[in-house]
């Protein structure tokens, strides 16, 4: 803040108004030269202040009090002021809500919505990220005569507001200034106004208007401007102040009688990266980063984000607040997704085409960069207009404590997102090691039958829908060969959640549980005859058979024909499920609940004697109807009700 300094009782008033300054708001209450030049009897009448006592919590807090101190000056010989009998003028600043309670109370800042500066209450300063403004702040002005006793008062009531371009250091501050009392001798006033700024900005107009005289009632408004030219990759952070002169008509005023400054700085910097250009914030104002996809968008990675978010107990981004680190992006990465973690992620392309790692929190913030070992991994799935997310795994229960996220998604996706958090860097001005929030948001989804709305923990998606491959223990994988086979374990139950696009299923190779076992039962009993490893969860409807992909869980020996095609067989039912999702009348957000369960002979068993098999249609208004009950198909050969491969 710019202005004239004195000697005397100047260099007192000058140590006040630093204390005030710790405070973060300058209620400074300048004296003028008219002392100086009055006759030496009345010279000895010195400048005077009365001031509230301040609670340590006004000190503390940096915010306007409800009452400043109040400066006294002598009035000139000859002056409007003196003329009326005055012979002290005295200026203090107030609140508008002060005269209704006599202790310092403090005027709390109002959170505002972005481009918005509308105040709450009056006597306030509120601010945005992008915003700033005060209402109430009122000049009292009180003529006394030789006694002390006031003979006339005016008040004028002071509001402004800005918003700071985002994009762009140049700014525009609205001011107003209404007279809202006068009494006795204060029938009108005359109001000057100044506004200044520290290093590294820059006043380009620093009065809203010139001259102006005001009465009851009447306002005068105008705009003070301002600017900032931060260099490349550096930031300037000043406070803004104010001045008034406030005197009655016609009196001569050299110094402000009324000063404050703003209780917080403003950042003007060209330093948040990537094609940003300079821009201007409150940086005590925590930003937001907004992240959506909605239905039409590739938001996979948006939205197993948004589940991290909700689902473990740190919340990133919600509950605590995330910190851009600059420095570093690839060493965190690489932790957490790549080679310097324990256990690097492993892309799994039949799942996702163009798996990538989507690690959350980002490897762009102080908190990523977590052993990748330690994250939860997910898939995120389209469904029903909005996103499912399922856990990866053989977890019964998924463990919340983890500190992070590893994300299955295709790179447009990841790419997607990343390109949300770069906008949002820029959009918000977050530079190196500001903290931020992040608010996710996702299509909620129509209502959906209720397999696809609720899928069980380990599920994976296939399609609109999702399958799942229990499993138990069995003491050996092969008991009747020699040797027999080591410990292993076999098939209970396969349930898939068929949507009405079902997922592209895998033929089935490997060695199942049990397929050593039936080769040595047909070249015993039927040798030549064509066997088969049959899916419980069939190829059709998005099964998988492949070792990398976890069919094994998904694989029985079987009959070629007989249990796996023929009539009946499990292709018979495979095959009515597979036309039911076709048909017009199966709605999108429709599914087939359906399930398949090996029988097996006992507990050492590694070959079942046949395959229960159910289906229910779910339908998305709550509605269920059966496709096909209970039925059981036996491992026999062909139809002949004999060679049962079950051990």
């Amino acid at each position: 803040m710019h202005r004239t300094r004195h000697r005397g009782a100047l260099r007192v008033r000058a140590r006040s108004t630093v204390l005030i300054l710790v405070a973060a708001v300058t209620l400074a209450l300048t004296t003028t030269d008219a002392a100086m030049a009055q006759p030496a009897a009345q010279q000895s009448e010195q400048p005077t202040r009365t001031s509230p006592a301040a609670s340590p919590a006004a000190v503390a807090s940096g915010v306007v009090p409800k009452k400043s101190e109040e400066h006294c000056e002598v009035t000139k010989a000859g002056s409007p002021e003196r003329r009326r009998g005055a012979v002290r003028a005295c200026a203090s600043i107030t609140s508008s809500s002060s005269s209704s309670s006599s202790s310092p109370r403090l005027a709390a800042a109002q959170p505002l919505a972005a481009g918005s500066c509308t105040v709450s209450g009056v006597g306030n300063y509120a601010y945005s990220r992008f915003t700033y403004c005060v209402s109430g702040l009122n000049v009292l002005y009180i003529l006394r005569d030789a006694n002390g006793v006031e003979i006339g008062r005016g008040n004028l009531e002071v509001t402004t507001s800005a918003s700071l371009p985002a994009s762009g250091t140049a700014w525009t501050e609205q001011v107003t200034v209404k007279m809202t009392d006068a009494q006795r001798d204060v029938t009108s006033l005359s109001a000057k106004f100044r506004a200044a700024c520290g290093a590294g900005c820059k006043v380009t107009k620093a009065a809203p208007w010139f001259t102006g005289n005001l009465t009851l009632g009447q306002s005068l408004s105008g705009t003070v401007t301002y600017s900032s030219t931060p260099a490349q990759s550096a930031t300037a952070q000043f406070d803004t102040s104010y001045a008034m002169y406030v005197t009655m008509p016609g009196a001569t005023i050299t110094d402000p009688n009324a000063s404050w400054t703003n209780p917080r700085p403003i950042r003007c910097d060209d330093a948040v990266g990537g094609t940003s250009t300079a821009g201007c914030a409150i940086p005590s104002e925590m930003p937001v980063v907004a992240m959506n996809a909605t239905s039409s968008d590739p938001g996979g990675a948006i939205a197993a984000y948004g589940w991290a978010q909700n689902n473990l107990n740190d919340g990133w981004g919600k509950s605590k607040p995330l910190t851009r680190q600059v420095s570093g992006v690839a060493d965190r990465t690489s932790r957490t997704c790549g080679s310097a973690g324990t256990e690097p992620f492993k892309a799994n392309t039949d799942l996702v085409a163009t798996d990538t790692c989507g690690e959350f929190p980002f490897a762009e913030m102080k908190e990523g960069g977590i052993d990748g070992a330690r994250c939860v991994e997910v898939i995120p799935n389209a469904s029903s207009g909005g996103w499912d997310t399922y856990v990866l795994g053989n977890s019964l229960e998924l463990d919340r404590a983890a500190p992070c996220v590893r994300a299955h998604v295709p790179a447009v996706d990841k790419q997607f997102a990343d390109g949300k958090l770069a906008a949002g860097f820029q959009s918000q001005r977050i530079i190196d090691a500001d903290q931020f929030r992040l608010e996710i948001t996702t299509p909620a989804g129509a209502p959906q039958a209720s397999c696809l709305a609720n899928h069980p923990l380990g599920a994976i998606p296939s399609g609109t829908g999702w399958y799942e491959n229990t499993t138990e223990p069995v003491a050996h994988v092969n008991k009747t060969i020699t040797p027999i086979g080591p410990a292993g374990t076999r098939p209970t139950k396969a349930t898939a959640c068929l949507g009405k696009t079902p997922g592209t299923g895998k033929p089935a190779s490997g060695s199942p549980t049990g397929w050593k076992d039936a080769q040595k039962f047909r070249d015993d009993f039927s040798p030549g005859t064509k066997q088969a490893r049959c899916h419980l969860i069939a190829n059709i409807l998005g099964g998988p058979g492949q070792i990398e992909d976890g069919g094994q869980k998904n694989l029985v020996p079987c009959w070629q024909v007989g249990m796996n095609t023929g009539t009946p067989s499990m292709r018979t039912f495979e095959f009515e499920a597979q036309e039911e999702v076709k048909k017009d009348s199966f709605g999108p957000n429709d599914a087939i609940l359906y399930q398949a369960t090996p029988v097996f002979r006992d507990a050492t068993s590694t070959i079942p004697t046949g395959v229960t098999m159910t289906a229910t249609i779910e339908r998305a208004n709550g509605t269920a109807e059966e496709l096909f009950p209970n039925v059981y198909v036996p491992n026999t050969f062909k139809n002949t009700g004999t060679l049962n491969l079950g051990n």
